[in-house]
């Protein structure tokens, strides 16, 4: 096991005032001492960034964003003014528990892996007495570590928040999808998990908390980033045909919820095509058939 390397931590920030100081505290808090973060306030409107300035610690540096940009291109942004060998990164809701890189940085400082992640807990609201509703990686997604490529175009299952990358494969694989409104997440591990073997660590280290605002609440963009990852990634999907036929079910039910009945149908077939007939596939299928007059 080689020295433990220095970790920078990403932080976009936009009209947080309410989470961003309790979700930065989280990281500064870590038991883990070789570590800095980096806070980016993405033009907010409220009071982000007085309350990322009121925060007095020499490892946090606050930038603002020539912005809004989104939360791509101000991750983006923040790595750009770092130079640590590893990146991590967090949301300005969500909380990491202390022990979250003690646990992950030895054993990826072996030098062995691309990119770590570990468990998360989701919570519904921000709350700190609310209880967890949902735990990723869920069961039935193996493999968790090594060649996770196959099991990551069946499933997103690595929330930024869980992810730690060396920063010379992010900077390779280009870093975030900038053009994408949701799920880029999953479409840059997509990228880091053609470039080496990544590290779990089956423990709840970091836990999600949802706010009336966060981007997942929002199918259109969610139906729309289905959509185009299925794109730019066509061929890796097409390697994998199970996979490619539960991407196209995803993306009928999307359409499906949005009342584009005629898409839907159309990803229904191809869901059909590539999964020999599953039953799920046919009944989404035939639901878009009545809507459509087929």
């Amino acid at each position: 096991m080689g020295t433990l390397p220095h970790v920078s931590v990403i932080i976009p920030c936009r009209d947080r005032e309410d989470t961003v100081i309790e979700a930065v505290t989280s990281v500064l808090g870590q038991d883990y001492p070789l570590l800095n973060v980096v806070a980016v306030d993405d033009g907010s409107t409220d009071g982000t960034r007085a309350a990322l300035d009121s925060i007095e610690d020499d490892r946090l540096c606050v930038l603002s964003n020539p912005g809004p940009r989104g939360p791509s291109a101000t991750r983006n942004y923040g790595v750009k003014h770092t130079d640590s060998e590893w990146i991590a990164f967090q949301d300005s809701d969500d909380l990491w528990l202390p022990t979250r890189l003690s646990e992950q940085m030895p054993q990826l400082s072996s030098g062995a892996f691309v990119a770590g992640y570990c468990g998360m807990l989701v919570k519904s609201d921000t709350s700190p007495d609310s209880p967890a509703t949902d735990r990723f990686p869920r069961p039935g997604t193996p493999p968790l570590s090594g060649n996770i490529l196959v099991s990551l175009l069946h499933s997103s299952f690595i929330s930024t928040q869980m992810l730690i990358v060396r920063r010379d494969i992010f900077d390779r694989v280009g870093g975030f999808d900038e053009s994408l409104n949701a799920l880029v997440d999953w479409e840059l591990m997509l990228r880091i998990a053609q470039e080496g073997p990544i590290d779990y660590i089956d423990s709840d280290l970091v836990v999600q908390r949802m706010s009336a605002n966060s981007i997942t609440h929002s199918n259109p963009k969610r139906v729309a980033s289905q959509q185009r990852i299925l794109e730019l990634h066509y061929d890796l999907f097409s390697r994998e045909p199970a996979a490619l036929a539960k991407h196209h079910h995803r993306i009928a039910g999307g359409l499906r919820s949005l009342g584009n009945w005629s898409e839907a149908r159309a990803h229904s077939a191809q869901a059909i095509r590539m999964g020999a007939a599953h039953p799920r596939y046919l009944l989404g299928w035939l639901r878009c058939a009545t809507r459509t007059g087929l």
